[in-house]
């Protein structure tokens, strides 16, 4: 006689998927923190590089670091936004003819593209192929525009009337070079800064810390061409709006040139301070500024 094969019960069934359903939920989240801990390398990969670049551009340049300038000439990529092909004269293209590879500005966790109220992407600047943001910002400070960064603050353009820039700063001038930032994970569009003000530019007020790439540990490459990560924290400051914060205070000094630096909002005419900058007054030095930004915020979780 022959017998029939026995199938599965629908309890055992049940158990089996309940088995694979804990397991995936046990998995998925490892498999998601190795890819983006895959991309935090690549970031770090990049900017090592940029930091290379830098100093060799220092070397060729009296150990001047790269100015940054909005200002646009031809000679970069032609698009129908951009038909004459004008080129924003700033730090990472001044850094091309080093890197040779406009790829080593990408985050691999940046997919923005941004337009602005005319129709024109915020990011396209003549020197950026494809339709996605540079990930990586300047340090031009604690705070935006201040000088208390690589670069001081906003001046008229000798070579471009009717423009201002802001001119690297010497080497000589840096307290601690292996102790400040040069370049790093940055939100900022389309000025590329890692300023506490601009980092986080383009998310909205109140945007969660547990929501920051690369599992809140950005990378920066210092002015001695290391590169390492730092944990950053997203914090609302009193009366301003969100700021991106280290975690460890002490680790907001890595963006003074010097603790004693003293930060000049009248020579570019960004006076008042507040609420415009995450600032109380006009000339705190970066070490009375870390503590001013610290005081006055609030860390979003």
């Amino acid at each position: 006689m022959r017998r029939l094969a026995r199938g599965f019960t629908l309890i055992e069934l049940l158990v089996v998927i309940a088995i694979i359903a804990i397991l995936a939920a046990i998995l998925f989240p490892v498999f998601a923190q190795a890819r983006e801990k895959a991309r935090a390398i690549t970031c770090i990969s990049n900017l090592r590089q940029i930091g290379t670049a830098t100093i060799m551009y220092t070397q060729d340049y009296d150990e001047t670091m790269p100015m940054v300038s909005h200002v646009k000439l031809p000679g970069g990529i032609k698009t129908p936004t951009n038909p004459n092909g004008l080129i924003t004269q700033d730090y990472y293209v001044i850094l091309q003819p080093y890197i040779k590879n406009v790829d080593m500005f990408y985050c691999p966790d940046r997919s923005d593209w941004p337009l602005r109220s005319n129709g024109k992407p915020r990011c396209e600047d003549g020197e950026n192929p494809r339709h996605i943001c540079l990930g990586y910002g300047y340090n031009q400070g604690l705070v935006s525009d201040g000088g208390y960064g690589v670069v001081g603050p906003d001046q008229p353009d000798p070579g471009n009337p009717g423009n201002s820039y802001r001119p690297g700063r010497k080497i000589a001038e840096f307290t601690t070079p292996a102790s400040l930032a040069v370049f790093g994970d940055s939100y900022d569009t389309p000025t590329y800064s890692i300023t506490t003000d601009n980092i986080f530019s383009t998310l909205p007020d109140g945007f969660s810390t547990s929501n920051i790439r690369h599992m809140q540990m950005l990378g920066f490459c210092f002015a001695d061409g290391h590169a390492k990560t730092i944990k950053f924290v997203a914090a609302e400051y009193s009366g301003f709006g969100l700021v991106g914060l280290p975690a460890n205070k002490q680790d907001a000094f890595d963006f003074c040139y010097s603790p004693d630096a003293v930060g000049n909002y009248a020579i570019g005419g960004n006076t008042p301070v507040f609420p415009s900058y995450p600032l109380q007054s006009d000339g705190e030095t970066c070490a009375q500024a870390v503590d001013d930004l610290y005081s006055h915020s609030t860390v979003n979780p």
